[in-house]
């Protein structure tokens, strides 16, 4: 059974949820705060975490930030800001979800079963790694990690798990925009692409961050994206 722990400070719309999600068949666990939130991840383990954005002491952008470090758990934003950029923030924040008040449950619950699915794929084992090539860099689905050719294991977020997947789905070609936008579930409109720029943003700032350099996701103008370095793949 999927276990959600769900971060939010208005009783009533918590208990409401919580009620809710239990009765979709999710294991669903209430706290208030993210000091309640913390104290609940230290002692126990949970498949989704759903972070209201204004808990009263800490930022569910934050939280987010913070839960990418679980690359195990989904992330679902609550949140009553709908505007594009704070979207953006979200998904940069390793969000794997957006929501905006008020929320239909049922959709919820839909969403959090994809999200569940995604995360179950991305952690079935293979058979045997590729070697990496000569100054390569190595992308592991299993260990939900991008391991640098300086030897530097990056982990990632179910999206970019996600947008990696379909980069390197054929080494060397561009994977447009399209294709991803598709593979990542956003519409191709504005904000899809929006979001899907957050990803590549936030990908980019972590590989550089850890392996310094260039990091190897090329923008092919009016296209899509190219992983640049020569790269191995976990299979199956």
């Amino acid at each position: 059974m999927t276990r959600i722990i769900l971060a939010e400070d208005e009783v009533d719309l918590r208990e409401g949820l919580e009620e809710c999600l239990t009765l979709l068949g999710f294991e669903t666990v209430g706290v208030g705060s993210a000091l309640e939130l913390f104290q609940k991840l230290a002692t126990d383990s949970f498949d989704v975490a759903v972070i209201d954005v204004g808990l009263p002491d800490q930022s569910g952008f934050d939280i987010a930030s913070v839960l990418t470090r679980r690359p195990e758990m989904g992330v679902v934003i609550l949140t009553a800001l709908g505007g594009t950029e704070d979207r953006i923030r979200g998904f940069a924040s390793g969000a794997d979800l957006y929501f905006v008040k008020p929320v239909d449950c049922r959709e919820l619950g839909a969403a959090i079963h994809s999200l569940r699915r995604r995360l179950e794929n991305g952690r079935a084992a293979p058979a045997a790694i590729a070697a990496a090539p000569s100054g390569g860099w190595v992308f592991d689905r299993t260990r939900w990690a991008l391991r640098t050719s300086g030897n530097v294991e990056i982990d990632l977020t179910s999206a970019e798990i996600t947008l990696l997947e379909r980069l390197l789905q054929h080494p060397g070609e561009t994977a447009t925009r399209q294709e991803l936008l598709a593979a990542l579930g956003y519409e191709e409109d504005e904000a899809g692409n929006r979001n899907l720029e957050a990803i590549v943003r936030r990908l980019r700032r972590k590989i550089e961050s850890v392996a310094g350099g260039k990091a190897p996701i090329q923008t092919v103008h009016s296209r899509g994206y190219l992983f640049s370095a020569p790269v191995a793949v976990v299979v199956a």
